[in-house]
């Protein structure tokens, strides 16, 4: 009886083990506690940005104002009779200086590649250090003498219509001489890689700067209008918010371009005073340009007190805000060079 008690015994333990052997192991045994490691971090995920953050501006880019050939300084006719005026839609940097009676001229400079000049008219001696700063071509209608006369005639490379080049220029019929003579940029440029080349320097010529978009400097005053004299014109810039500009106005009329019927549009204008005196001949202006002094500057509605400083005949004049090179916002500048009396006219509203 025993035997047979002890055989069922190790007959119900075999059946057992058996049994505990084919089970199936807990699931949540599979989970591998290495699996949990990849969604952990590495290190190499964590890296310190450098970079300017999304928030921060990108800066701002400056250019040369003629950062490639050689820029053609026009003697540009301002009387009653001349205006409007062609051309000016295509400059970058205009002067405004007189010359006898009170009555005053335009420098015009320009790199533009097509569009109509004129009217042009002669040289004036006071003009000759600003288009030797620039490296400009001069162009101009006689009066070489005042031109031959100078200090800087060997940095001046004339394209005078009394003096070889009559054939670049024509005579409109819808005026009256002397206020009928003009030109293309087409012929000019023509010309001068002909008779007066280079058209290219070798380095980028050194001069005013602009902004690639509008920046308004800091601090400055209120000034949507600016009034000034030379003679019995009643000269006028008036701000215009929608072009971010200043529109020109004579005795409340719009100056607007000959040809394209648009008003003249002008982000920056710089006033600057210099003492005129007389050439030998007792008729021509002169202006001594090597000095520094104190000149305003407009652009955006608002005026800043601006130095600038001039070294030499043929070195840039080189204008400061708060001690900073001046650089000028995108578009065409207006400098208006007053004498004494015409700086006592100047208003700004």
């Amino acid at each position: 009886m025993r035997k047979i008690i002890l055989l069922f015994l190790i007959l119900m333990l075999g059946t057992g083990l058996i049994a505990c052997a084919r089970e199936e192991p807990p699931r949540e045994e599979l989970t591998e506690p290495t699996l949990k490691i990849t969604t952990t971090p590495t290190p190499t995920t964590r890296t310190i940005k450098t970079e300017p953050t999304e928030t921060e501006p990108p800066p701002i880019e400056t250019e040369l104002m003629f950062p490639g050939r050689y820029p053609v300084a026009f003697m540009i006719n301002n009387t009653a009779e001349a205006r409007p005026q062609s051309g000016l839609d295509k400059a970058k940097l205009i002067y405004q200086m007189m010359t006898e009676g009170r009555t005053t001229r335009l420098l015009l400079l320009t790199d533009a590649e097509e569009g109509v000049i004129g009217p042009v008219r002669s040289a004036r001696p006071a003009y000759l250090d600003l288009v030797a700063q620039h490296q400009a071509f001069y162009c101009y209608a006689g009066n070489y003498a005042v031109v031959k006369a100078s200090p800087v005639v060997n940095q001046i490379r004339i394209l005078d219509a009394l003096k070889g080049h009559y054939g670049i220029f024509y005579r409109s019929g819808h005026r009256v001489a002397p206020h009928n003579l003009y030109t293309t940029l087409e012929r000019v440029y023509t010309a001068a890689e002909k008779d007066r080349p280079p058209l290219m320097p070798k380095e980028p010529v050194k001069g005013l700067s602009n902004y690639s978009d509008f920046v308004l400097p800091d601090g400055g005053e209120p000034a949507l209008e600016l009034h000034y004299r030379f003679s019995g014109l009643l000269e006028m810039f008036r701000y215009d918010s929608s072009v971010n500009a200043y529109l020109k106005y004579n005795n409340d009329q719009l100056l607007v371009d000959e040809q394209s019927k648009q008003p003249l549009e002008v982000p920056n204008i710089i006033v600057l005073y210099r003492p005129h005196s007389f050439m030998p001949n007792g008729v021509h202006n002169k202006i001594n340009w090597i000095d520094e002094g104190e000149a305003t500057y407009l652009t955006g509605g608002r005026k800043y007190d601006i130095t600038w400083k001039k070294t030499s005949h043929t070195d840039p004049i080189v204008y400061r805000l708060e001690g900073e090179e001046l650089i000028l916002n995108p578009g065409l500048t207006w400098i208006i060079v007053v004498d004494g009396q015409a700086l006592k006219t100047v208003e700004y509203k």
